[in-house]
This record gives C-alpha cells, sequence and structure tokens, in this order.
C-alpha cells in the first residue's frame, strides 16, 4: 500500500512540475526516461521527470519491456536518454553467481535497461546514466561490477560510507575528483565536485570501450564516459542536487545541449539523402556473412541494418582488385583473373541486396533519391539504396568492351588505379610508368563518359589527376581522398588539385582512413571535420563529401561504422555549418552530380 500511495504522489508532483514549467518547453526536445520496475508496476521517483522539465525538454517516459521494436519505436520519438537508477542488476551478465548481500534482480528491468544502452549507442544518442544506468552502460560495454563493496573489496574498513542510508539526498556526502580534459570535467566545470551517494555496489572492471573519469577518495570509481560517443554515466545521484549545485545542473544542460544537436543531425538524414561514396564490404566477407544482420563492427562496418540506424540513404559498395605489378609476366593472366572475380563479387552483392527488400534495394541510378524532395522517397519507404563500384581499372583485363559489361551489371564508377601503376594510368604509389593516362586510359575515360560512369581518381598520380581532368568530357570525382595539406600523404590531394577539380565540376571525398587524416594515425571526428573545414573553405561544399573507405580500412574513434556517419553531422552542426552546407557534404551535392553524369549532361 505505501508503494502504492508513493506512486501516485510521484504522478501528482509530476503533474504540478510539468503545469509549472509548460511555458519553458521546448516542446521539440524530447527526452527518454526509463522507468523502474516493483512489484509488477512501474515506479519512477519525480526527480528524474521534474530534471527534465527544468532543463526545458519533455520527458517521454518508457515503461520497462524487453520487446526490442518497441524501444527502437521509443527511441524513435526521442532525442536523448536518461537512465535512472534502482536495483541491484543479476550478477549472471558477467559470469558470477549472485551474492547475499546483493538484492534481487529483476530480469525484465535488467533486459530493458541493458538493451536501452546497446541500441541508444546504436544509433549514436546522447545517453546520460545515472547510478544503476551507468552500471548498465559497463556491462552492457563488456564490463562488470562489484556486487558488495563492503565484502569484495580487501581492505574494505578503509571504505568511504557509499550508502547513506536516511540521509537526504540533497546533501553531499562526499566528493569526487573528475580527471583532467575528461567530457564530465568539461561539462561540469570542475575536477572536485560534492556528490551524494547511495549504493553498495561499484563498478569494478571498466568494459573497454568505457573510460573511468570520477574517482571517490577510496578509488571507488563514480563516472565513466564513452569516448567518442555523448555518453555519461555517474554513481551519484545529480538529480537530488542540481537546483543547489550549478555543475550538477550542467549535466543536465549537456543532454539537453547533445539532444538538440542529435535532434536536429537526425532530422538531416531523414529529409535530405545521406551518401557514403566508397565502401570495400564485400572484401571483408566470409562464406556466412550476411548483411541483412548486424554485423561486428570490428568485423563488417557496412550492412544494411546499420545503413538503416544511421539513416543513410546510399551507400557505394565496391570490388577491390588488388594487382599484380605492370612489368610481371603473369600481369595479362592476373587481370582477367581480376576481372572474374569482380564479376563474381557483384553477382554475390546483387544477391545479398535482392534477398532484403524490406532493407535496401540496389538502385544504380538514384532514381529514387531526389536532392530537393523534402523527404527522399527511399527514406520514406526506410530503404537504402546501394551502388556498384569497381576500384582499379586493372580488372577491366586490358579490354575496353568491359567498360560497357560492367556498366551493365550497375557499376557506376571505376577507380583508374590502386596501389602501383596499371594499363591505364599511374598511380600515387606507382613508378611513373605512363607520365600520367596511357593511351588505354584514355579509352576508358572516354567510353565511361559516353556510357555515363564517373572517373575516380582516387589512388592517382598528379598526373593522372590532371590528365584526367582536362580529358574527361564530364566531372571527375576522387571516391576517397583526403586533403595533402592536412596530411602529408602520397594518396591525398593537394590543394591546386583540389581546386582544379572543383572548377571543372568535379568533387572530393574525404576518406576515413586514420593514416590519410592524420600522419601519426591519430584521428577522431574532429580530423575528419578539419579536412572537410580546409576543403570546404577552398572550393565551397557543393564539391566536397565523405567516402568512408570502410571495410578497407576507414574508421575512426566515433565513426567506425555506417551508422555513425550521423557523428559527422553533429559535428559539423557544432562548429556552425548552415543546414544547407551539410546537406550539400553529406549526399545532395554528390546526388546533384551524379545524376548529371549518368544523365551525361556535362558535356564541355
Amino acid at each position: 500500500m505505501r508503494n502504492e500511495k508513493l506512486g501516485m504522489r510521484s504522478v501528482e508532483l509530476v503533474k504540478e512540475g510539468i503545469n509549472s514549467q509548460l511555458s519553458t518547453f521546448n516542446f521539440q526536445l524530447r527526452i527518454g526516461v526509463s522507468s523502474g520496475w516493483w512489484e509488477e508496476a512501474h515506479r519512477l521517483v519525480p526527480a528524474y521527470v521534474q530534471c527534465i522539465i527544468d532543463a526545458g525538454a519533455t520527458p517521454v517516459v518508457f515503461p520497462v519491456t524487453d520487446n526490442e521494436q518497441i524501444l527502437n519505436n521509443l527511441l524513435d520519438m526521442v532525442d536523448g536518454l536518461l537512465l535512472t537508477g534502482g536495483g541491484d542488476i543479476d550478477p549472471k551478465y558477467w559470469g558470477e553467481e549472485l551474492m547475499p548481500q546483493s538484492g534481487k534482480p529483476c530480469a525484465l528491468r535488467d533486459e530493458f535497461d541493458l538493451a536501452l544502452v546497446r541500441l541508444a549507442r546504436q544509433r549514436c544518442m546522447p545517453v546520460l546514466g545515472i547510478c544503476r544506468g551507468m552500471q548498465a552502460m559497463n556491462i552492457e560495454f563488456g564490463g562488470d561490477i562489484y556486487q558488495d563493496i563492503y565484502t569484495q573489496i580487501e581492505n574494505s574498513e578503509a571504505l568511504l560510507a557509499h550508502s547513506q542510508g536516511d540521509q537526504p539526498r540533497s546533501e553531499v556526502a562526499h566528493e569526487v575528483e573528475l580527471a583532467p580534459g575528461s567530457l564530465i570535467a568539461k561539462v561540469m566545470g570542475k575536477q572536485v565536485v560534492g556528490v551524494n551517494t547511495f549504493h553498495h555496489q561499484s563498478l569494478r572492471k571498466i568494459a573497454p570501450s568505457c573510460r573511468a573519469v570520477g574517482f571517490a577518495p577510496d578509488s571507488i570509481v563514480e563516472a565513466i564516459e564513452v569516448p567518442g560517443y555523448k555518453m555519461i554515466g555517474v554513481q551519484w545521484h545529480p538529480e537530488n542536487l542540481y537546483k543547489e549545485h550549478p555543475e550538477q545542473k550542467a549535466l543536465f544542460d549537456w543532454l539537453m545541449e547533445e539532444a538538440e544537436m542529435y535532434g536536429r543531425a537526425r532530422k538531416l538524414h531523414r529529409t535530405s539523402p545521406v551518401v557514403d561514396t566508397h565502401t570495400d564490404t564485400p572484401m571483408v566477407w566470409t562464406e556466412t556473412t550476411d548483411l541483412g544482420v548486424r554485423q561486428d563492427a570490428e568485423e563488417v562496418k557496412v550492412d544494411f541494418v546499420k545503413m538503416k540506424d544511421g539513416d543513410v540513404a546510399c551507400t557505394f559498395m565496391v570490388a577491390y582488385l588488388p594487382q599484380e605489378t605492370l612489368d610481371a609476366p603473369d600481369y595479362k593472366q592476373k587481370a582477367q583473373e581480376a576481372h572474374d572475380v569482380a564479376v563474381e563479387t557483384f553477382e554475390r552483392l546483387r544477391e545479398q541486396v535482392d534477398r532484403y527488400p524490406e532493407l535496401v534495394r540496389f538502385n544504380s541510378q538514384l532514381s529514387i533519391l531526389s536532392p530537393t524532395a523534402q523527404r527522399p522517397s527511399v527514406l520514406n519507404s526506410q530503404l537504402s539504396s546501394v551502388c556498384f563500384g569497381l576500384e582499379n581499372g586493372f580488372a577491366l583485363a586490358g579490354d575496353i568492351g568491359n567498360v560497357q559489361k560492367f556498366y551493365d551489371m550497375g557499376v557506376r564508377y571505376i577507380t583508374l588505379c590502386h596501389n602501383g601503376d596499371n594499363d591505364l594510368c599511374d598511380s600515387a604509389r606507382g613508378k611513373g610508368t605512363h607520365g600520367g593516362l596511357s593511351d588505354f586510359g584514355r579509352e576508358v575515360i572516354r567510353e565511361m563518359n559516353r556510357l555515363g560512369m564517373m572517373v575516380d581518381v582516387s589512388h592517382a598520380a598528379d598526373s593522372t589527376i590532371e590528365q584526367a581532368i582536362e580529358f574527361s568530357s564530364q566531372p571527375i570525382i576522387a571516391t576517397h581522398t583526403s586533403a595533402k595539406a592536412l596530411c602529408d600523404h602520397p594518396r591525398n590531394m593537394s590543394d591546386e588539385l583540389i581546386v582544379k577539380l572543383a572548377q571543372s565540376g568535379g568533387r572530393i571525398h574525404v576518406c576515413l582512413y586514420n593514416y590519410f587524416l592524420a600522419k601519426d594515425g591519430r584521428a577522431d571526428i574532429n580530423t575528419i571535420c578539419d579536412h572537410i573545414d580546409h576543403m570546404v573553405k577552398l572550393v565551397g561544399s557543393e564539391h566536397v563529401g565523405i567516402g568512408s573507405d570502410f571495410d578497407g580500412g576507414g574508421g575512426v574513434l566515433g565513426c567506425n561504422d555506417t551508422s555513425e556517419l550521423i557523428n559527422i553531422t553533429m559535428e559539423l552542426i557544432r562548429r556552425g555549418y548552415s543546414d544547407g552546407d551539410i546537406k550539400n557534404i553529406m549526399g545532395v551535392g554528390f546526388v546533384k552530380y551524379y545524376k548529371r553524369i549518368i544523365n551525361k549532361e556535362c558535356d564541355m
């Protein structure tokens, strides 16, 4: 009866809070709040909802469920997530038996919280986890916790009193030191903060993807974050402290700010096409790879589920063909073998696409994408598009007729070369065999122009790029190439060439390979956007895009698979880019260019 009365009073308090704050709401900003489950009923302490109201957003309380479809639908409704506190988590999730000191776990609540953590991260959604919420984050990402710190930690008599019993939750119990340079220290504006404390469990092994960033004087971990993502977890209860302590309110302000950017980024992804012009996914296939099922990102970074999660409208998947050296006696034989592999790759890829009509379609003409529509039909139907590219003209096997053959299979660009001179042209990593384009290379470009195929000069020598710009009757593209001015790599393009490319109507798409972004290989979202900034300042947003090189070595912290491309969009928002410029970079500019090429509208 007491719990029932508490629940009714919680509803009354929430109503009072809502009624008093309606005038300050941002009704467009919605924050999901996970509820609890006690005695077969939903329960939620009103402070969790009130702190969202006071931050100026609309709280959306999530009912406890283990139905992932329902959870996905709920997450579709919100821009950020607050994971609330609650009872102990079942230690079976990290391979331990339940200790007598642990509370009775709730299987439904456990599945609910862990699923929310996983699904929110897959969407790159900002998350604030409180107490149990932080513990759920650590467990879902592969860490574990002490079931009872006073039983499991040696010299437990030296521990602070982390469970304050009847002490008011609005009172500070001890201090926590925040790691210098951490996100949470930046957010709270202090390195030492006072906290309340009501727990007997604590993080033990920190998950590989998480970082411990807050410590009590007795070394108990009190805060974590997930580098590359907007996810913070705290062991204390800021919802009870924020009215008297501005640094605690800053946590909720941070969640609101990140949620606002996330909501804007998601809207951009859903109202204009997002296009990735280069992925090497077929290169990492095994016999059992199924692109209709979400794959481990460490093994396969692009699949149809991740494309849907990231609202990616179109991905160019390529057949990558390594090559023999041009002077090798078996060059022709190897080239024919490469041709055969390419044919097999496209056939298999088409079979994968056709298997999942509810997720994706083959769309070589991008006929269902519109750069100007309010919402592209490919997104209205929740379908993504797959297009084909051929990486390395080596696979043409010296036969000009194979250009038409690959075109008929749906290939819409050919990367003229890879890491070595071939019979078409000189490579950036080659010996300068032809002094740029060969006669056969010119013949290939002429045929590609006739058919309406893009000429891709990624990996090409400067001489090849210059000559291709001059020779091609259609503007050319570098589908995955970064700026040499920021990272002096032979594969990258100089400012002079970027300008020439753009002046001819062509495009350059930033490659997300670490060593093409930063000389030391330490690249992240900021590094990607630095390259975008540089190129946009040179030639404007209409000539710049993204070619991730996922599954071919591409991927950085915070953008390690296709579902995480939205993090680039969020950083561009943070840097003050207009919606129009962001749309150009993420896909609209490319769609306009692509349709001109395939329709052969750019003849000089």
